[in-house]
C-alpha cells in the first residue's frame, strides 16, 4: 500500500512540474510575440511622416510650389510664374508651359508620397480631375508603394527633361460645347529609362476666364479624338 501511495505523489509532483514548465512557455510566446509585434510590425510608431512644405503659391491661378517637387519641375515653375507675372500673357506660351508642367509632374512618380498624391492635377481641368486621377490611380500609379514615413524603396521614374516637339491651335468638345485651345505634342526624357510613355500629346483650353487647363491627354504624338 504504501509503494501505492508514493506512486500517486509522483504523479501529482510530475503534473504540477508539467503546468508550470507549460505556464513559463506560454509567459515566453506571449512575450516574444509582444516584442515582435512592437519592434517588428508596428515600426510606425517609432517613425515621423514626411512634412511637405509649400514653397510658392499663385493663389490667381491654383498653382503651388513644394520642397518635395523635382528640381526640374521647379525650374519649369518659376518660368510659368514669371510669364504670369507680365501685363499680357501670351496664351500660346503659356498653355504649351502648362502642358510641359502637367507631364512632368505626373510622370515624376518618385516624389509622391503614395498612389493617391496624382501629379500634374492642379493643372487639370476642375470638372474633369476626379475622373483623371482615378484612371491615373488605377493604371500608371497602380503599383505605386507608400512613402508616408520616407522609407520607400521602390524604383521610380524621374522626368529630367521634356522637348516641345509642336504647338498647334484647335478645338475641343466640353461640356458638349466646341472650345478653342492648344494641342501641345512633347517628348519625355528621364534619369533613368525604367521603359515608361516618352510621348505625350496634351490639350489645353482656357478655363475661369485668366487660367488654362488641361482637358485631354494622350501617351503618344498621334492621338485620336471622337
Amino acid at each position: 500500500m504504501a509503494r501505492k501511495v508514493k506512486t500517486e505523489q509522483d504523479k501529482k509532483k510530475k503534473k504540477k512540474k508539467v503546468i508550470v514548465i507549460s505556464l513559463i512557455i506560454l509567459i515566453v510566446i506571449v512575450a516574444l510575440g509582444f516584442v515582435c509585434w512592437k519592434f517588428v510590425f508596428n515600426k510606425s510608431d517609432n517613425r515621423t511622416p514626411q512634412q511637405v512644405t509649400i514653397l510658392d503659391n499663385m493663389e490667381e491661378y491654383e498653382y503651388t510650389l513644394s520642397d518635395k517637387d523635382s528640381n526640374y519641375y521647379k525650374k519649369e515653375y518659376e518660368l510659368l510664374k514669371d510669364l504670369l507675372k507680365g501685363d499680357s500673357v501670351d496664351e500660346k506660351e503659356y498653355s504649351t508651359l502648362v502642358a510641359r508642367l502637367f507631364t512632368i509632374d505626373l510622370y515624376t512618380l518618385s516624389t509622391k508620397v503614395n498612389m493617391y498624391d496624382v501629379g500634374g492635377s492642379e493643372f487639370y481641368f476642375k470638372d474633369k480631375k476626379t475622373m483623371f486621377e482615378q484612371k491615373v490611380m488605377d493604371t500608371l500609379y497602380s503599383t505605386m508603394l507608400d512613402n508616408t514615413f520616407g522609407d520607400r524603396k521602390q524604383e521610380l521614374p524621374e522626368v529630367n527633361s521634356i522637348e516641345t516637339v509642336s504647338v498647334e491651335e484647335t478645338s475641343y468638345k466640353l461640356n458638349d460645347k466646341e472650345v478653342d485651345g492648344y494641342l501641345v505634342k512633347l517628348n519625355i526624357g528621364y534619369v533613368k529609362d525604367l521603359k515608361y510613355d516618352n510621348e505625350a500629346s496634351v490639350v489645353v483650353c482656357k478655363e475661369d476666364g485668366v487660367r488654362w487647363s488641361v482637358v485631354d491627354f494622350q501617351p503618344t504624338l498621334n492621338p485620336k479624338y471622337k
